[in-house]
């Protein structure tokens, strides 16, 4: 099983951080997987690379059953004990734990930029039923400076560290050209969404902790960097950022 040691190590130590501070996604997104995905409550939907449930928690009462798929044992727990309801499997994107044709559709939430694109992509059209559906869904902040005042010294505060972790193993929209070279599915149908998410200042630190660039830092730069973007919001009462989601669905091909 592979999994980007940057993902296995940084989100390892931050599944409470991720839970309460990452975005979900909005209810229109959601009902257009359904719609064009033609899910029901007869079907299974495998959540893949789960995180803390933010796909599996907005879909679970629209099917019959969800699986989360999950390779790191934290946010396994999490789902666990806040959704029980949802099967969890310890499993990666590159060997899913799941027999052949077992789902009616693979929702990645936030996460196929980490995935080995080639065999991931043919782990997914395994275990999808011929007429079922895939879907990703990526959130994209879209405030500027203009509406957030202390966004710049923000970025100042974070860029070197992201810098130094390098890009993801798909990342620069590499996947969608090696999506597409695999052959397994359709072409790959855009759709845009926007929402707001609202955090206090103690929620936007828990999400800035569950980038996985911040939580691999060591203890004593991390906790520098957060109490700098502690002090930097110390006067806010309420953050707003506003995202553009990015939905991308395909079939599987005959």
């Amino acid at each position: 099983m592979s999994v980007d040691p940057r993902a296995a190590t940084g989100f390892a130590g931050v599944a409470d951080e991720y839970a309460r501070g990452r975005p979900g996604y909005p209810a229109d997104a959601i009902d257009q997987i359904v719609a064009e995905l033609e899910l029901n409550d007869a079907s299974s939907v495998l959540d893949l690379a789960a995180g803390t449930a933010q796909v599996s928690r907005l879909i679970r009462n629209r099917v019959r059953r969800v699986i989360a798929v999950e390779p790191v044992q934290p946010m396994r727990a999490r789902i666990t004990d806040d959704f029980p309801d949802v099967t969890v499997l310890d499993g990666a994107a590159e060997a899913i734990p799941l027999t052949d044709r077992a789902v009616d559709a693979v929702v990645v939430g936030e996460a196929f930029h980490w995935f080995a694109t080639m065999p991931a992509t043919a782990e997914i059209a395994r275990v999808l039923r011929l007429d079922g559906g895939l879907a990703l869904l990526w959130n994209t902040p879209t405030w500027t400076a203009e509406t957030t005042h202390w966004l710049e010294d923000f970025r100042q505060i974070v860029r070197s560290h992201k810098q130094a972790a390098g890009d993801y193993p798909a990342g620069n929209e590499r996947w969608r050209d090696e999506f597409a070279r695999t052959e397994l599915f359709t072409e790959l149908k855009r759709v845009e969404f926007t929402h707001t998410q609202k955090l206090t200042p103690p929620d936007f630190l828990a999400l800035v902790a569950s980038w996985s660039w911040i939580a691999n830092l060591d203890a004593d730069e991390r906790q520098a960097t957060l109490d700098d973007v502690a002090e930097l919001i110390e006067a806010v009462n309420q953050i707003e950022i506003p995202y553009r989601t990015d939905l991308y669905l395909a079939r599987p091909r005959a």
